[in-house]
């Protein structure tokens, strides 16, 4: 009886805060909407606060500050998307029109074709799903392999002993899928530059040589941090130290 009581509080709760945050974010798209953007941050953000999250609600907030010309919190919001939902392409084609008004122009470090279409089938999941779908096609695989064993037709043992090796052969393809991404996701640790103007240093000090200047809404990847600083990696494989307080974390 206590357990069943824990359980509809419990319940009761999760359902509340459902319907606060659902509330919340029809109210923040109303604002959208009628170009209040300011307000529709506040209610997004309040959302956040509860605790919750999703691909949606960051691509609203990415949209909001878009059209406030605030470019690191637009860019900032939509690669959160893009963690929740790899190869989103509404999310990716309004990030491109963001990236296009940064002052920094850094272009990609060039990758083969098999390269390419590796990471496009990659990103095409997040590591979570990938696991799940290795998870199902292991099951299938289980199944059909009792199914051979317990079966006493010829005919139907070898439809199923092809079955389960044709869903073996799937679970281990998807498997080193899953591994990858999530080795991928585990050395990634992306960050937007926050600061109007900072500068790329050779070492973890200010009297070091100055490598560049980088500006705001610029995305880099951090590689380790000692103290105060961290050293980075930009997209064209440039390395450098900047100062931690400089940029925000995505993931």
């Amino acid at each position: 009886m206590i357990l069943k009581t824990i359980k509809f509080i419990i319940f009761l709760f999760l359902s509340n805060s459902f319907g606060q945050n659902a509330e919340l974010f029809d109210q923040g798209n109303k604002f959208y909407n009628e170009g209040k953007y300011f307000d529709a941050i506040e209610k997004y953000n309040v959302i956040l606060k509860n605790g919750s999250h999703s691909e949606q609600l960051y691509y609203n907030l990415g949209n909001s500050y878009y059209k406030l010309n605030d470019i690191a919190n637009s860019i900032y919001y939509f690669e959160k998307a893009l963690v929740l939902s790899p190869g989103n392409e509404k999310v990716l084609n309004n990030l491109t029109f963001a990236n296009n008004m940064l002052i920094d122009k850094i272009d990609s470090l060039p990758k083969n074709q098999v390269s390419l279409f590796i990471n496009t089938i990659l990103n095409l999941f997040s590591y979570t799903t990938w696991q799940y779908i290795f998870l199902l096609f292991e099951y299938l695989a289980a199944i059909f392999l009792v199914l051979y064993f317990i079966s006493k037709r010829p005919k139907n043992k070898k439809k199923y002993f092809i079955s389960a090796l044709t869903f073996s052969l799937f679970f281990l393809l998807f498997l080193v899928a899953a591994n990858i991404t999530k080795s991928n996701y585990q050395n990634y640790n992306p960050a937007i530059i926050f600061d109007k103007q900072v500068d790329l240093r050779a070492e973890p000090n200010l009297r070091s040589d100055e490598i560049s200047k980088l500006h705001e809404g610029t995305k880099l990847n951090i590689i380790e941090s000692v103290n105060d600083w961290s050293l980075i990696e930009l997209k064209n494989g440039n390395k450098g130290w900047l100062t931690t307080s400089s940029f925000r974390t995505i993931k």
